[in-house]
Protein backbone atom coordinates (compact mmCIF):
# COMPACT_ATOMS: atom_id res chain seq x y z
CA UNK A 1 0.00 0.00 0.00
CA UNK A 2 2.76 2.55 1.09
CA UNK A 3 5.06 1.47 -1.89
CA UNK A 4 1.88 1.89 -4.47
CA UNK A 5 1.61 5.47 -2.79
CA UNK A 6 4.81 5.97 -3.10
CA UNK A 7 4.65 5.04 -6.91
CA UNK A 8 1.57 7.52 -7.11
CA UNK A 9 3.50 10.33 -5.97
CA UNK A 10 6.96 9.72 -7.83
CA UNK A 11 4.89 9.53 -11.16
CA UNK A 12 2.48 12.92 -10.25
CA UNK A 13 5.63 14.93 -9.62
CA UNK A 14 7.23 13.61 -12.52
CA UNK A 15 4.20 14.73 -14.59
CA UNK A 16 4.33 17.99 -13.21
CA UNK A 17 7.87 18.70 -13.73
CA UNK A 18 7.64 17.38 -17.46
CA UNK A 19 6.17 20.05 -19.07
CA UNK A 20 8.81 22.37 -17.48
CA UNK A 21 11.50 20.40 -18.24
CA UNK A 22 10.25 20.14 -21.79
CA UNK A 23 10.06 24.00 -22.31
CA UNK A 24 13.77 24.05 -20.73
CA UNK A 25 14.71 21.66 -23.31
CA UNK A 26 13.14 23.18 -26.09
CA UNK A 27 14.35 26.68 -25.78
CA UNK A 28 18.58 25.92 -23.99
CA UNK A 29 19.70 22.61 -24.74
CA UNK A 30 18.52 22.45 -28.37
CA UNK A 31 19.87 25.82 -29.12
CA UNK A 32 23.09 24.38 -27.64
CA UNK A 33 23.25 21.78 -29.82
CA UNK A 34 22.19 23.11 -32.87
CA UNK A 35 25.01 25.80 -32.17
CA UNK A 36 27.68 22.82 -31.10
CA UNK A 37 26.83 21.53 -34.82
CA UNK A 38 27.00 24.59 -36.70
CA UNK A 39 30.30 25.50 -35.07
CA UNK A 40 31.61 21.93 -37.19
CA UNK A 41 31.18 23.72 -40.26
CA UNK A 42 31.29 26.46 -42.22
CA UNK A 43 28.38 28.65 -42.82
CA UNK A 44 28.14 31.86 -44.47
CA UNK A 45 24.46 33.32 -46.74
CA UNK A 46 26.17 32.15 -49.82
CA UNK A 47 26.36 28.27 -48.60
CA UNK A 48 22.99 28.42 -45.66
CA UNK A 49 21.30 26.61 -48.39
CA UNK A 50 23.44 24.30 -49.80
CA UNK A 51 25.17 21.60 -48.20
CA UNK A 52 27.93 23.06 -45.53
CA UNK A 53 31.44 22.09 -45.81
CA UNK A 54 32.85 20.16 -42.70
CA UNK A 55 35.85 21.88 -41.34
CA UNK A 56 35.50 19.97 -37.62
CA UNK A 57 37.49 22.05 -35.65
CA UNK A 58 39.01 24.68 -37.87
CA UNK A 59 36.35 27.35 -36.74
CA UNK A 60 37.86 27.19 -33.32
CA UNK A 61 41.33 27.18 -34.68
CA UNK A 62 40.37 30.30 -36.63
CA UNK A 63 38.79 31.64 -33.10
CA UNK A 64 41.71 30.86 -30.74
CA UNK A 65 44.50 31.63 -33.91
CA UNK A 66 43.28 34.07 -36.14
CA UNK A 67 41.22 36.49 -34.79
CA UNK A 68 42.86 39.31 -33.36
CA UNK A 69 39.76 40.45 -31.23
CA UNK A 70 39.27 37.25 -29.64
CA UNK A 71 41.43 37.40 -26.90
CA UNK A 72 41.15 41.47 -26.56
CA UNK A 73 37.85 40.84 -25.73
CA UNK A 74 38.03 38.20 -23.54
CA UNK A 75 40.39 40.53 -21.61
CA UNK A 76 38.09 43.30 -21.85
CA UNK A 77 35.00 40.74 -21.01
CA UNK A 78 37.18 39.86 -17.40
CA UNK A 79 38.12 43.76 -16.90
CA UNK A 80 34.04 44.72 -17.35
CA UNK A 81 33.52 42.15 -14.74
CA UNK A 82 36.07 43.17 -12.26
CA UNK A 83 35.09 46.91 -12.64
CA UNK A 84 31.35 46.30 -12.53
CA UNK A 85 30.86 43.69 -9.95
CA UNK A 86 33.26 44.97 -7.40
CA UNK A 87 31.97 48.28 -6.40
CA UNK A 88 28.64 47.70 -7.20
CA UNK A 89 29.49 44.95 -4.06
CA UNK A 90 30.84 47.49 -1.91
CA UNK A 91 28.39 50.48 -2.65
CA UNK A 92 25.36 47.81 -1.99
CA UNK A 93 26.80 46.23 1.04
CA UNK A 94 27.52 49.94 1.83
CA UNK A 95 24.16 51.48 1.53
CA UNK A 96 22.24 48.72 2.94
CA UNK A 97 24.02 49.28 6.08
CA UNK A 98 23.70 52.79 6.12
CA UNK A 99 20.02 52.37 5.78
CA UNK A 100 19.45 49.55 8.18
CA UNK A 101 17.58 52.04 10.55
CA UNK A 102 14.47 53.44 10.82
CA UNK A 103 13.90 57.18 9.51
CA UNK A 104 11.65 59.24 8.10
CA UNK A 105 11.14 58.81 4.35
CA UNK A 106 12.52 55.28 4.29
CA UNK A 107 10.22 53.53 2.13
CA UNK A 108 10.46 56.47 -0.44
CA UNK A 109 14.54 55.99 -0.79
CA UNK A 110 14.07 52.10 -1.30
CA UNK A 111 11.19 52.73 -3.58
CA UNK A 112 13.30 55.19 -5.54
CA UNK A 113 16.31 53.12 -5.75
CA UNK A 114 14.03 50.21 -7.61
CA UNK A 115 13.60 52.96 -10.70
CA UNK A 116 17.34 51.82 -12.05
CA UNK A 117 16.50 48.36 -12.18
CA UNK A 118 12.90 48.43 -13.37
CA UNK A 119 13.94 50.49 -16.76
CA UNK A 120 15.31 48.28 -19.71
CA UNK A 121 19.35 48.38 -20.63
CA UNK A 122 18.49 49.86 -24.25
CA UNK A 123 16.24 52.90 -22.66
CA UNK A 124 19.04 53.47 -19.85
CA UNK A 125 21.82 53.77 -22.14
CA UNK A 126 20.15 56.14 -24.38
CA UNK A 127 19.65 58.57 -21.67
CA UNK A 128 23.47 58.27 -20.83
CA UNK A 129 24.30 58.50 -23.84
CA UNK A 130 22.72 61.94 -24.42
CA UNK A 131 23.96 62.63 -20.73
CA UNK A 132 27.51 61.90 -21.92
CA UNK A 133 27.64 63.96 -25.65
CA UNK A 134 29.98 66.37 -25.70
CA UNK A 135 28.32 69.25 -27.32
CA UNK A 136 24.83 68.87 -25.61
CA UNK A 137 24.96 66.44 -22.96
CA UNK A 138 23.78 67.38 -19.47
CA UNK A 139 27.32 66.19 -17.53
CA UNK A 140 29.52 68.73 -19.34
CA UNK A 141 26.25 71.43 -19.51
CA UNK A 142 26.94 71.55 -15.57
CA UNK A 143 30.49 71.69 -15.78
CA UNK A 144 30.35 74.87 -18.05
CA UNK A 145 28.09 76.12 -15.59
CA UNK A 146 30.60 75.43 -12.45
CA UNK A 147 33.20 77.40 -14.74
CA UNK A 148 34.97 74.22 -15.39
CA UNK A 149 35.80 72.49 -19.17
CA UNK A 150 34.27 70.26 -21.11
CA UNK A 151 34.94 66.22 -20.58
CA UNK A 152 34.74 63.79 -23.47
CA UNK A 153 33.15 61.17 -21.82
CA UNK A 154 32.89 59.04 -24.56
CA UNK A 155 36.49 59.37 -25.67
CA UNK A 156 38.78 56.09 -25.97
CA UNK A 157 42.24 57.85 -25.13
CA UNK A 158 43.78 56.83 -21.61
CA UNK A 159 43.36 58.54 -18.62
CA UNK A 160 45.44 61.46 -19.03
CA UNK A 161 46.67 60.93 -15.16
CA UNK A 162 47.56 57.28 -16.40
CA UNK A 163 49.15 57.61 -19.66
CA UNK A 164 51.04 60.52 -18.32
CA UNK A 165 53.01 57.85 -16.01
CA UNK A 166 56.58 57.66 -17.25
CA UNK A 167 57.66 54.37 -19.28
CA UNK A 168 54.42 52.26 -18.25
CA UNK A 169 51.62 54.99 -18.82
CA UNK A 170 50.32 54.14 -21.94
CA UNK A 171 51.17 50.66 -21.73
CA UNK A 172 48.57 50.44 -18.17
CA UNK A 173 46.09 52.04 -20.04
CA UNK A 174 45.77 50.06 -22.86
CA UNK A 175 46.23 46.91 -21.10
CA UNK A 176 43.26 47.29 -18.07
CA UNK A 177 41.60 49.95 -20.49
CA UNK A 178 41.35 52.83 -18.44
CA UNK A 179 39.71 55.01 -20.76
CA UNK A 180 36.75 57.19 -20.50
CA UNK A 181 34.93 54.52 -23.01
CA UNK A 182 34.80 51.89 -21.16
CA UNK A 183 34.34 53.60 -17.70
CA UNK A 184 31.42 54.72 -19.11
CA UNK A 185 30.08 51.32 -20.06
CA UNK A 186 31.20 50.28 -16.58
CA UNK A 187 29.53 53.78 -14.70
CA UNK A 188 26.16 53.17 -16.89
CA UNK A 189 26.29 49.08 -15.56
CA UNK A 190 27.13 50.18 -12.09
CA UNK A 191 24.38 52.60 -12.23
CA UNK A 192 21.56 50.28 -12.92
CA UNK A 193 22.16 47.29 -11.20
CA UNK A 194 23.85 48.84 -7.75
CA UNK A 195 20.29 48.87 -5.96
CA UNK A 196 20.00 45.41 -6.61
CA UNK A 197 23.08 44.94 -4.82
CA UNK A 198 21.56 46.51 -1.96
CA UNK A 199 18.08 45.24 -2.07
CA UNK A 200 19.22 41.91 -1.81
CA UNK A 201 22.02 42.55 1.38
CA UNK A 202 19.60 44.77 2.89
CA UNK A 203 17.26 41.72 2.89
CA UNK A 204 19.52 39.56 4.27
CA UNK A 205 19.98 41.98 7.11
CA UNK A 206 16.57 41.33 7.86
CA UNK A 207 17.33 38.09 8.15
CA UNK A 208 19.80 38.04 10.50
CA UNK A 209 19.57 37.67 14.19
CA UNK A 210 18.53 40.72 16.37
CA UNK A 211 20.10 39.38 19.52
CA UNK A 212 23.41 39.06 17.93
CA UNK A 213 23.95 43.08 17.72
CA UNK A 214 22.33 43.52 20.84
CA UNK A 215 25.18 41.62 22.40
CA UNK A 216 27.64 43.21 20.33
CA UNK A 217 26.16 46.64 22.02
CA UNK A 218 26.67 45.33 25.42
CA UNK A 219 29.88 43.83 24.77
CA UNK A 220 31.16 47.84 24.13
CA UNK A 221 31.59 46.79 20.09
CA UNK A 222 32.12 49.69 17.47
CA UNK A 223 30.21 49.85 14.28
CA UNK A 224 33.60 48.89 12.37
CA UNK A 225 33.95 46.18 14.82
CA UNK A 226 30.16 45.02 14.51
CA UNK A 227 30.63 45.01 10.86
CA UNK A 228 33.89 43.26 10.70
CA UNK A 229 33.27 40.34 12.90
CA UNK A 230 29.77 40.04 12.91
CA UNK A 231 27.66 41.73 10.12
CA UNK A 232 29.79 40.67 7.75
CA UNK A 233 30.37 36.85 8.24
CA UNK A 234 27.05 36.73 8.49
CA UNK A 235 26.28 38.26 5.08
CA UNK A 236 29.36 35.72 3.50
CA UNK A 237 26.62 33.57 1.76
CA UNK A 238 24.38 36.32 0.31
CA UNK A 239 27.29 37.85 -0.96
CA UNK A 240 28.86 34.92 -2.97
CA UNK A 241 24.90 34.70 -3.98
CA UNK A 242 24.80 38.67 -5.15
CA UNK A 243 28.18 37.59 -6.84
CA UNK A 244 27.25 34.37 -8.65
CA UNK A 245 24.07 36.44 -10.13
CA UNK A 246 26.01 39.77 -10.93
CA UNK A 247 28.34 37.19 -13.11
CA UNK A 248 25.67 35.97 -14.53
CA UNK A 249 23.91 39.48 -15.61
CA UNK A 250 27.37 40.85 -16.69
CA UNK A 251 28.13 38.14 -19.47
CA UNK A 252 24.77 39.05 -20.65
CA UNK A 253 25.48 42.71 -21.34
CA UNK A 254 25.44 44.05 -24.98
CA UNK A 255 22.04 46.21 -25.35
CA UNK A 256 23.99 48.83 -23.08
CA UNK A 257 27.52 48.77 -24.88
CA UNK A 258 25.68 48.67 -28.96
CA UNK A 259 23.81 51.74 -28.04
CA UNK A 260 26.49 53.81 -27.34
CA UNK A 261 29.50 52.28 -28.86
CA UNK A 262 28.33 49.91 -31.50
CA UNK A 263 31.25 47.32 -32.08
CA UNK A 264 33.80 49.85 -31.53
CA UNK A 265 36.88 47.90 -30.20
CA UNK A 266 37.98 49.91 -26.72
CA UNK A 267 34.46 48.67 -25.54
CA UNK A 268 33.85 45.23 -27.48
CA UNK A 269 33.56 42.67 -24.75
CA UNK A 270 32.90 39.14 -25.92
CA UNK A 271 29.34 39.40 -26.77
CA UNK A 272 29.56 42.37 -28.60
CA UNK A 273 32.21 40.95 -30.53
CA UNK A 274 29.99 37.71 -31.06
CA UNK A 275 27.23 39.01 -32.62
CA UNK A 276 29.82 40.90 -34.71
CA UNK A 277 31.27 37.75 -36.34
CA UNK A 278 27.72 36.46 -36.38
CA UNK A 279 25.38 39.18 -38.04
CA UNK A 280 27.62 41.95 -38.77
CA UNK A 281 30.30 39.71 -41.29
CA UNK A 282 27.88 36.97 -41.29
CA UNK A 283 30.06 34.19 -40.60
CA UNK A 284 27.65 31.71 -38.66
CA UNK A 285 30.18 28.85 -38.23
CA UNK A 286 33.03 31.07 -36.56
CA UNK A 287 30.24 32.94 -34.56
CA UNK A 288 29.35 29.57 -33.17
CA UNK A 289 32.81 28.25 -32.11
CA UNK A 290 33.21 31.31 -30.56
CA UNK A 291 29.22 31.22 -28.90
CA UNK A 292 30.73 27.56 -27.72
CA UNK A 293 34.27 29.19 -26.35
CA UNK A 294 32.29 31.33 -24.69
CA UNK A 295 29.82 29.33 -22.76
CA UNK A 296 32.68 27.42 -21.58
CA UNK A 297 34.40 30.42 -20.14
CA UNK A 298 31.18 31.33 -18.38
CA UNK A 299 30.82 28.02 -16.96
CA UNK A 300 34.40 28.05 -15.74
CA UNK A 301 33.96 31.30 -14.19
CA UNK A 302 30.41 30.14 -12.79
CA UNK A 303 32.03 26.98 -11.46
CA UNK A 304 34.99 28.83 -9.87
CA UNK A 305 32.56 31.56 -8.39
CA UNK A 306 30.13 28.48 -6.78
CA UNK A 307 33.25 26.70 -5.10
CA UNK A 308 34.80 29.38 -3.54
CA UNK A 309 30.99 30.55 -2.73
CA UNK A 310 30.64 26.73 -1.04
CA UNK A 311 33.76 26.58 0.84
CA UNK A 312 33.07 30.44 2.05
CA UNK A 313 29.99 29.13 3.23
CA UNK A 314 31.06 26.13 4.83
CA UNK A 315 34.09 27.93 7.05
CA UNK A 316 31.34 30.57 7.89
CA UNK A 317 28.72 27.82 9.70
Amino acid sequence: MNRSIATSNRILRLALLSPAALVLTLTTLVPILYMVVSSLYRLDPVLFNRAWPFVGLGNYVDVLTKDPMFWSSMQKTVLFLLYTITPQIAVGMFLAVLLFREFKGKALVQTLMLFPILTTPVVISMIWKYFFDFDTGFLNVLLIKLGLPPQTWLSTKGFSFITGIPGIGPWLASTFSLNWAFASIVFVNFWQWAPFCFLVFYAGLTALPLEVFDACRVDGATRWQTFRFVTLPLLRPVVWIVVFLRIIDCLKVYAQIWVIFGNAEPTRIINVHLYTIGFTMSDYGRASALGVITLLFIALILVGNYLLGGKSHESSV
